[in-house]
């Protein structure tokens, strides 16, 4: 009988609980689609970078892990104290506490058993549009195939047995030490709320407000610049206060508000605002640290969102710094011919261009940086050779007087040499001097000199009698570059620095006399791989708890209090004015918990910002980054929203 019981009430729960099983499916299918992923031999071997990945997925399944696990356990407690009066009812006429536990526990079971069996089929589905997404990233011109493997099936089954075996011991535990009188009037207790005191709840509005500002400016002093290392016990410290702080102004913020609202009748007495108001108050203070738990969530998605759009924008920059040519030799007394027999052997050259550089021993740009570089001699190079470079990597080229000369530098250098008096006017060690024209950062690339930062750029008469540094190769070729070729080129180039792994695959440590712009794409597209999908995976999830729990608790209240809707119909409330007052409740229940998190995602980027500009397009590129990771959290936020409202609806139309 039981059974039976427990099989009908699961179908209840399907029903009344959709979105939430949705969101289960959705969590597992995730977690099964990366596993299949990770496990993939054919994405593993796309790079060696991404062999990591599989190691990547692993730890941030667990951490998902660990998510889904409280999501399930805030439900399955939530579903427990809406019906604690019916099994309150079911000891009162006989049944054992036991037999409850059981039956509740078997519910619980079939849901979650269903959830996992719909979640392989759609994991499965998912995997093979990521590898579509793959495919576009590395540029495949064949397509992945994801192999349904055993391996994901049993990571799955033992994340499902954890999760539930957890959850469902803490049900079991919490059932146990009920008596009937509790289970009667579970279903009316509420979280213990901060304080009914007015002037406390104003007091710990703003002081959770100054304590949130001084971890903001905490995290952001240990991004100072590049060169400066970051304190990671201060950083976990401003984490923890900005953790601390979104939970107490989540907790007051209602209440500061609403005390806003009340003192301003003409806004209090206006429309349904104080019967909105009041319902919305209740709902806070019900729940309160579940809605501080929530902002906590979507400030991590937000930031998560963040720093993989600052990776990936890194990334991508960071092949043109590298790599702005097809491939890049430094001769070191080698022929050049050497080296363009070897790569004709599988590429079309279609520019190539064999220059030096010389040494200037006078260090002039050195000296002003001595501090922050470890090289010995400023690298000088003709303007002739510098505008054929420039030419190559689809630059403008540009001119020079001869009294003049030209310096380009990375983005850090700048700002110390952009006003520097020091170096308005400069003697060569040859004994020609020059005045500078301009300081540039921009098209700035490391094959010009591994290890600078700079360049040097005179008028071809001045480098005369300066010592050559070092002889270079430059070449672009109609094909792609490949990873494969730039091992080939580099066992050539030093056969000691190359070895075969237990695969048969060759592998070379990199040496900074080759530079091939396939291997670079090759390894940042595969870090780019990692972290986005890291990111996304975590985002995703997040934004799917956070939605989850509130669109239950906002449903939960249609049900709850039809009553409330049935006394506005019978004042003379029409349809679309109750429908009003119901899309203006919830949509003030599900912004709350975002002003502050998205403020203090924006604050947490523009300190990040410190560090990654360098390696971005622009000082202002992290701009897009952080109002595209707030679109696509807003998308995934909405949709929950929407699901809620028109529910919500159809819930107080059967009242």
């Amino acid at each position: 009988m039981l059974s039976k019981l427990s099989i009908r009430n699961a179908k209840r729960s399907f029903k009344d609980y959709a979105i939430y099983l949705v969101t289960v499916i959705l969590a597992f299918s995730l977690i099964f689609a990366f596993n299949l992923i990770s496990n993939a031999k054919e994405v593993l071997e796309l790079n060696q970078i991404m062999e990591n990945f599989k190691y990547a997925m692993y730890v941030t399944s667990v951490f998902i892990v660990l998510v889904v696990c409280f999501l399930i356990n805030y439900t399955t407690k939530f579903m427990f104290q809406k019906r604690s009066k019916e099994f309150g009812t079911y000891m009162l006429l006989g049944i054992r506490k036991k037999d409850i536990i059981k039956m509740f526990i078997l519910e619980n079971i079939i849901i979650g058993f269903f959830a996992l069996l719909v979640s392989i089929p759609v994991g499965y589905l998912i995997s093979q549009i990521m590898a579509v997404i793959i495919i576009n990233i590395f540029e495949i011109p064949h397509f992945i195939k994801i192999d349904f493997n055993l391996i994901s099936v049993g990571l799955l089954g033992i994340y499902f047995v954890f999760i539930y075996v957890f959850v469902l011991f803490l049900a079991r535990r919490r059932i146990k030490k009920m008596k009937i009188c509790d289970l009667l009037y579970f279903d009316k207790q509420n979280e213990k709320y901060i304080s009914n005191k007015k002037g406390f709840r104003n007091i710990a509005f703003i002081l959770s407000l100054v304590l949130g500002i001084f971890a903001l400016i905490l995290f952001d002093k240990q991004f100072m610049g590049v060169g400066i290392e970051p304190s990671f016990l201060k950083i976990m410290i401003a984490v923890i206060l900005l953790i601390i702080s979104i939970y107490g102004v989540t907790l007051t913020l209602a209440d500061f508000l609403l005390g806003f609202l009340l003192k301003r009748k003409k806004l209090k007495y206006k429309g349904n605002n104080l019967f909105v108001a009041r319902t919305f108050s209740s709902k806070v203070k019900s729940m309160s640290f579940t809605v501080g738990t929530i902002s906590v969530l979507i400030a991590l998605t937000l930031v998560a969102l963040n720093i993989s759009n600052l990776f990936k924008g890194m990334f991508l920059y960071q092949i043109d710094l590298a790599s702005p040519y097809d491939i890049t030799i430094e001769l070191n007394d080698v022929s050049a011919n050497k080296f363009i027999g070897f790569i004709e052997q599988d590429y079309t050259i279609d520019e190539k261009l064999e220059y030096s550089t010389y040494e200037d021993k006078n260090n002039n740009v050195l000296n002003n940086l001595q501090d922050k570089m470890w090289r010995t001699k400023d690298r000088v190079v003709k303007l002739s050779d510098y505008n054929q470079l420039l030419k190559m990597k689809g630059s403008k080229e540009i001119t020079l007087n001869d009294n003049e000369y030209y310096l380009n530098v990375t983005k850090e250098f700048k700002d110390y040499l952009q006003n520097n008096e020091e170096i308005k006017e400069i003697t060569l060690s040859n004994g020609i001097t020059l005045k500078l024209k301009e300081v540039a950062s921009d098209g700035y690339t490391f094959s010009w000199g591994a290890g600078y930062g700079y360049i040097t750029v005179v008028p071809d008469k001045a480098a005369e009698n300066l010592d050559v540094l070092s002889s270079h190769l430059i070449v672009n070729t109609k094909e792609k570059t490949t990873e494969e070729f730039a091992h080939k080129l580099t066992e050539f180039y030093n056969p000691e620095v190359c070895n075969e792994n237990e695969y048969g695959a060759l592998i070379c440590y990199n040496v900074a006399n080759v530079e091939v712009r396939g291997e670079n794409e090759a390894i940042n597209k595969g870090f780019m791989t990692i972290t986005s999908f890291v990111c996304f995976y975590l985002a995703l999830i997040f934004t799917a708890v956070v939605g989850t729990i509130l669109a239950i608790q906002a449903l939960s209240d249609s049900t709850k209090y039809k009553y409330r809707y049935q006394v506005l119909s019978k004042l003379g409330v029409g349809n679309t004015q109750l429908y009003k007052t119901v899309f203006k409740q919830l949509i003030i229940f599900f912004i709350l918990p975002l002003f502050y998190p998205i403020i203090v995602s924006f604050c947490t980027i523009s300190s990040l910002n410190k560090l990654f500009k360098i390696a971005l397009t622009s000082n202002v590129t992290y701009l897009g980054y952080f109002f595209l990771g707030l679109f696509i959290f807003l998308m995934i936020y909405i949709i929950y929203f929407l699901v809620t409202y028109f529910g919500f609806k159809r819930n107080i139309d059967k009242a």
